[in-house]
């Protein structure tokens, strides 16, 4: 009757792709495959990167220290890691604590090189501290929380000096040892085979592609099946000591503060408390995640004894539609105990005609993030409506708020109703800045519903600029500029094109708008000088994360082309794609470097045709149109060597030096 049900719940989702879901308990971890897989052994239990669910096992692994007595939680990072140090001072201020719940004040998430395909590279755990030493802090150590990777990768190697092994090691040896989770590992483990062969199968539309390894191991690089995660989810589980004392599982299920209006980060957990199992007196704690491909969740209610993890492949699912299919499995085996959790009902704010005067003084430009897309928008009132309008953007009509009586702003359509989704906006001065809260309360038709609330804006001083600086901006603003210094694997030349975004709406201020696996994240930055624009934000919550500062260097391409490169501080580095050399027919061979992509644009009289090349094992091809979209890469599986050539598009040659591609017409 169990599986039946849950069954059904998987099925509401009806997502493309393979989805695999577990229901463990402290005995035993139940299996069960949706119908809308497009595996075809139901059986097979798959292995799948469990992306930031992987925090978990960092988290639990330095928890064991702790109940070891070899790591304290309030020290500072520094009396385990020597070799930490920031562009920052206050760094000395950061807690193995404030890595753990995301309240380190690290502004940045992950460096370059940290998604490969069918291949291993230490580059990212090698350069962590290399890379966060060029860093700022985006706020005073313990001030908020808000997202942050990198202090999941410090947590790795915490874990490897107080040990004395490396992490792949110490998972195996101190976690999936001890729970029987043969098919848990790292990218090590599963590229020398040391898991077996059961990967889940991963398709780019529809083709299929390459097995991408997550190198980051301690913030999204642990490998696992669905029903290993479930019981390693029963490791939190009271009373249960194997891997974790029960004090340790406490701190870790202690929210970080108890304002309700912050994110309920707990130890690892994104989550320590959810209203709808609150009501019901039950605890419940969850970690999702994200990575090219796969997406996971991890629900637990410790108490009841409950695991649920659900880990799906494919480009249109994500983390969220993860957790609220394990949340759902958690509801059906609640219910079968006798312990039915309802849904969440809609707020009902009463909305009245008039705005009051006071609220014209929070007219103006916000930084936005989180629950809104993010980017700039301005605020403006008239006596009964809030209008925000996205700048830099190509949207044509800015979204309306009603006034309600509790001092929010209500989100409504054209017609000026409120629709089955709400989003209610607060507008509150702190710490000498003012900044928008937002409850948003989601449907999601057949598997419930998600009440969010977080800060979600901030509003803008002015900045500024000499014209002169207004200018360069501008300028660079009229090109699109490419990444060019990752290595032959990475995932990043996916989606490998970047812009800045200017608007006279905003002087002094730029949108940057990376695609970061193949998802476009946008960002304000300040500008500063000529050569550099910085972030600036303080919004208290996860709206404030992956923040950059960028710089703009001068440099000598391989082609002999000198011209600008658009630096970003995690590593990255960029050129405009206006200085890159045609692709010619008289081109018959192309020198390969090591630290620098060769690129080029399609030329006229390339346009059409088709070229076949001959390529060394440890290089990569990649076309794109002209609307800077991926038509082919030799990481699809069985790739041919002959590539038809888009019109007005562009081609990129990535591998190691010494070596070349011969290219036939």
């Amino acid at each position: 009757m169990m599986k039946k049900k849950i069954i059904a719940a998987i099925s509401a989702l009806c997502m493309a792709g393979t989805v695999y879901a577990s229901v463990g308990n402290a005995v035993n971890a139940e299996s069960v495959q949706s119908e809308h897989t497009a595996e075809t052994t139901a059986s097979q239990d798959r292995i799948y990167g469990i992306a930031s669910v992987s925090k978990m096992y960092s988290t639990l692994a330095v928890m064991q220290l702790v109940d070891e007595g070899k790591v304290e939680l309030d020290a500072p990072v520094t009396k385990y890691l020597p070799d930490f140090k920031m562009n920052d001072e206050r760094y000395k201020d950061i807690t193995v604590r404030m890595l753990m719940n995301h309240t380190s004040g690290i502004p940045m998430g992950l460096s370059i090189n940290h998604y490969l395909y069918e291949d291993v590279d230490s580059f990212t755990h090698d350069n962590v501290f290399d890379v966060v030493s060029r860093l700022r802090l985006r706020s005073a150590p313990g001030e908020y929380a808000c997202y942050n990777n990198m202090g999941f990768s410090l947590m790795e190697h915490i874990v490897e000096n107080v040990s004395g092994m490396s992490f792949t090691d110490y998972v195996r040896n101190n976690i999936a040892s001890k729970i029987d989770a043969d098919h848990t590992g790292t990218a090590w483990s599963l590229y020398s085979g040391d898991l077996g062969d059961t990967q889940v199968s991963l398709y780019r539309g529809s083709l299929p592609i390459k097995y991408p390894y997550a190198m980051a191991a301690g913030t999204g690089g642990i490998y696992a099946t669905a029903s290993d995660v479930a019981n390693f989810g029963s490791a939190f589980f009271m009373g249960n000591d194997v891997l974790l004392s029960d004090d340790a599982k406490t701190q870790m299920s202690t929210r970080w503060n108890d304002d309700t209006r912050y994110e309920s980060y707990g130890l690892g957990w994104d989550f320590v408390e959810q209203v709808k199992y609150e009501k019901e007196n039950i605890k419940v704690m969850g970690k999702g995640g994200d990575v090219p491909y796969m997406h996971s969740c991890l629900i637990v209610a410790p108490d009841e004894q409950i695991s649920t993890a659900v880990l799906t492949a494919g480009n249109d699912s994500s983390s969220q539609y993860a957790g609220l299919m394990a949340s759902a499995l958690m509801d059906v085996v609640l219910e079968e105990r006798g312990k039915a959790v309802g849904e969440l009902t809609p707020p009902e704010p009463k909305i009245t005609d008039t705005i009051p005067n006071h609220y014209k003084k929070y007219e103006g430009l916000y930084c936005i993030g989180g629950l809104y897309s993010d980017g700039i928008c301005r605020i403006t009132f008239d006596n009964t409506v809030m209008y925000k309008e996205d700048l830099g953007t190509d949207k044509s009509s800015p979204e309306r708020y009603k006034y309600s009586e509790d001092g929010g702003f209500v989100k409504v359509n054209d017609s000026g109703k409120m629709t089955s989704d709400r989003e209610i906006v607060y507008f509150e001065e702190k710490d000498d800045g003012i900044y928008i809260r937002a409850d948003k309360f989601t449907v999601y038709p057949g598997l419930g519903n998600m009440l969010e609330s977080m800060y979600t804006g901030e509003k803008m001083e002015e900045n500024p600029v000499s014209p002169s600086v207004q200018q360069r901006w501008d300028d660079l603003s009229q090109t699109v500029f490419v990444t060019y210094n990752e290595k032959w694997t990475s995932q990043q030349y996916e989606s490998p094109f970047n812009r800045v975004v200017t608007d006279k709406a905003f002087p002094g201020y730029i949108l940057l708008k990376l695609a970061i696996n193949s998802t476009e994240v946008t960002r304000a930055e300040k500008m500063t000088n000529e050569d550099h624009a910085s972030f600036f934000t303080s919004i208290p919550s996860n709206a404030n994360n992956n923040l950059f500062d960028i710089e703009i260097t001068r440099q000598t391409y391989a082609d002999g082309t000198s011209a600008v490169s658009f630096d970003l501080s995690n590593g990255a580095r960029c050129r405009s794609v206006d200085t890159l050399p045609m692709f010619t027919a008289d081109i018959s061979e192309i020198p390969l470097h090591s630290s620098e992509a060769v690129w080029y644009r399609i030329g006229e009289d390339m346009s059409g045709k088709s070229i076949v090349v001959e390529r060394p094992d440890n290089s990569a091809v990649f076309v794109y149109n002209k609307f800077r979209e991926l038509l082919y890469s030799t990481h699809i599986k069985d790739a041919i060597n002959t590539i038809d050539l888009p019109p007005d598009g562009y081609i990129a040659f990535v591998g190691e030096t010494g070596d070349s591609v011969k290219i036939f017409k």
